[in-house]
């Protein structure tokens, strides 16, 4: 009995081992393929989508590990870049599941802001930016997205017009 508790032992310890080190392995891997993208002087689509992929994995193996949160900002970050806002809207809200994340509020603007500007979807910039001031009502970019809710309701004429009128009140005082 003590010799199957010491192979089970044995082999516990190497299998924890193993995971360990292909976890830290894929850190480094994502950390070497971030300083290449950082130091190349243009998008290079295929490297990005390779990392992203690599957050995207890390993050299903390691689904704890807080360092997901900034892995899928990052990632969203990229996708922005790429021109895949969809995709980056959900690894932005991929972020939501570490409530304490420091850029938790900003990943949540963002599911709005593209929402809203690249995609074109006002009813879904609505429900992002009033899930913002529900949760951050006392965050410092609460009262822009509170103008932000508010200029959904204008069409782009309306805006512009208004915009105009702002202008020709700064020009002409009296």
């Amino acid at each position: 009995m003590k010799r199957y508790s010491l192979i089970l032992f044995v082999v516990t310890s190497a299998i924890l081992s193993a995971c360990n080190k292909s976890q830290t392995s894929l850190q480094t891997e994502i950390s070497e393929m971030e300083k290449s993208i950082s130091v190349a002087s243009n998008v290079d689509t295929a490297n990005c989508d390779s990392l992203i992929s690599l957050y995207k994995n890390y993050c299903v193996l390691y689904k704890d590990d807080t360092i997901c949160a900034d892995y899928f900002f990052k990632a969203a970050e990229l996708s922005v870049q790429l021109g895949k806002y969809q995709q980056a809207i959900e690894l932005f809200g991929n972020t939501q599941r570490f409530p304490v994340y420091r850029k938790v509020a900003r990943a949540l603007f963002m599911q709005g802001f593209i929402a809203e500007n690249n995609l074109r979807d006002k009813n879904a910039a609505r429900e992002y930016y009033n899930r913002f001031i529900i949760k951050f009502p006392n965050h410092k970019m609460a009262p822009e997205v509170k103008m932000l809710i508010q200029s959904l309701n204008f069409t782009d004429e309306m805006l512009i017009e208004n915009l105009k009128r702002q202008n020709d009140t700064l020009s002409n005082p009296n």
